[in-house]
């Protein structure tokens, strides 16, 4: 049995190229813009150079037309474009960018990083705009991978506003109430993000742990020792005075440092809520103050926990207003990536 070696018999078969689906199959569009997986999208250059001068430069350049033993009659003579991305991504991309298309609804963070990458290299600032603010609905559930996008587009930015500013700031304060370093995001797309962006993120947490920390243990302490479970307490006092004559216990000084190293890790409202504070705390009076469990005058638990919930309420708001005092700098990372 003979072998047949010919050049010709060894070339790869052309690839099989077809037309994406509408309204990118359009007949009438001047250009095809193929993706690396041999889908052609048939677009209208004037609509693409409008919008983004990065198209316009393109199009301005001689024409290349599609080639003829790769498809169908008539494509020899639309304009041709090899593109680098892949029938999903152009897909994706090319919906923000013709009104005749449907947008889904909801995008994954993915899809989404997808389409603010593209419109980023092709400088298309609306489009960007416009699909940008559906991370907000990820702000919870994925506030790194938020962060990291939203960041990354306000870097190369040259305004202060922009919803990539706001989005970060938003994303950087949900973060507050996990611990550093953060889990890597799993999607593929963050493996390119420049480290520099993390730089303003972990001075943000930093900054508002130091902030939170300073608000319990010095800028309103005499607030911290004005409690009636405090007041009343004789039990072994420190040798440790925050105010003029002012002493408190032992096990108050070691529950307020405590507190603070804990907000200064987390420093988030979201960390007092989850630690089911009310209870936690009523539970350490009452097993630590012994003027309160049996004294003489021993306090009702009712009226304990009352105070208990009012100081909650105050550590809450005196928490939210130290993060405000704390802004997040992208200067740096904007100098850095531009």
């Amino acid at each position: 049995m003979s072998i047949n070696t010919s050049s010709a018999s060894m070339d790869k078969p052309e690839p099989l190229i077809r037309v994406a689906d509408s309204p990118f199959n359009d007949d009438d569009a001047d250009t095809i813009l193929r993706s690396s997986d041999h889908i052609d999208f048939f677009v209208h250059s004037a609509m693409l150079s409008v919008v983004s001068p990065v198209f316009r430069d393109l199009f301005d350049l001689p024409q290349v037309q599609s080639p003829r033993s790769t498809s169908p009659t008539g494509y020899s003579l639309k304009r041709f474009v090899q593109m680098t991305e892949d029938r999903h991504s152009l897909d994706l991309f090319l919906r923000w960018c013709d009104t005749r298309a449907h947008i889904p609804v909801k995008m994954s963070i993915p899809d989404i990083a997808t389409v603010i990458h593209l419109a980023d290299k092709f400088q298309m600032e609306g489009v960007a705009g416009r699909v940008g603010p559906h991370l907000y609905r990820f702000i919870d559930s994925e506030p790194f991978s938020v962060y990291l996008l939203s960041a990354f587009h306000a870097s190369l930015g040259d305004t202060e506003e922009t919803w990539g500013n706001d989005l970060a700031r938003r994303a950087a304060k949900q973060l507050l109430s996990q611990q550093m370093p953060f889990q890597p995001p799993v999607h593929k797309f963050f493996k390119d993000m420049p480290a520099v962006i993390l730089e303003p993120l972990y001075h943000y947490h930093r900054a508002c742990g130091i902030s939170i920390r300073q608000t319990i243990e010095r800028k309103n302490i005499e607030w911290f020792c004005e409690w009636p479970w405090l007041r009343e307490c004789t039990c072994a006092h420190t040798q440790y005075h925050y105010l003029g004559e002012t002493y408190v216990p032992v096990w108050w000084k070691a529950y307020l440092t405590r507190l603070g190293e804990l907000l200064a890790k987390q420093p988030s409202v979201t960390t007092i809520l989850q630690l089911d504070f009310n209870d936690a705390l009523m539970t350490l009076i009452t097993r630590q103050c012994q003027c309160i469990s049996t004294g003489p005058n021993p306090a009702k638990p009712v009226e304990v926990l009352h105070e208990v919930k009012n100081f909650t309420v105050g550590l809450l708001d005196m928490t939210e207003k130290a993060i405000k005092e704390v802004m997040l700098d992208f200067s740096k990372a904007k100098a850095a990536t531009t």
